[in-house]
């Protein structure tokens, strides 16, 4: 089995988008899903900015001999935007081939849009550090939209966290 650590996304104060639907921030959703997952799981610390926060996180994950980190989150835009994908950092084939992995995995699972694998290669761009300063192949794993309909086709926790793991294993 791959060693993997998993993130979740944001954190107990800094919850991150909502979900009318799933009536649970990011934060919520995630924590209640990684309970189910046979990885090493780890959390962001409330102190600090994103940066110091992605800093601190690095230090706790670094030199573990992990095959990746996946972060986890959902999108949230206009409740029109919809589909799956994954960011990873540019330059990176093992985090390219992780993001598409699970990009398409899901796309397929959940016969959601395919929205695919991106890179991200400036400090602006959203999960720069996380992706920036982890030392394994690292994916911000964005599978669906809180604030479209396809929300409701993840309420099952169960089956989103075996989706995870038949896609990571």
């Amino acid at each position: 089995m791959n060693k993997i650590a998993i993130v979740v996304g944001h954190d107990s104060i800094e919850q991150g988008a909502y979900s009318h639907l799933l009536k649970k921030s990011e934060f919520a959703y995630y924590s209640e899903l990684v309970k189910l997952l046979p990885f090493d799981i780890y959390y962001r610390s409330t102190k600090g900015g994103y940066k110091s926060k992605m800093e601190e996180l690095a230090k706790q994950i670094n030199g573990k001999g992990y095959n990746a980190v996946i972060e986890l989150h959902f999108n949230s835009f206009n409740g029109v935007a919809n589909g799956s994908e994954a960011l990873y950092f540019n330059g990176s084939t093992v985090g390219k081939r992780y993001a598409e992995i699970l990009a398409e995995g899901v796309a397929k699972e959940y016969r959601s849009t395919r929205r695919g694998a991106k890179a991200i290669s400036q400090t602006n761009d959203r999960g720069y550090w996380f992706l920036k300063l982890m030392d394994a192949p690292a994916v911000i794993y964005e599978p669906f939209f809180g604030d479209n309909g396809e929300a409701v086709e993840f309420k099952d926790v169960n089956k989103h966290a075996k989706l995870l793991i038949d896609l990571l294993c």
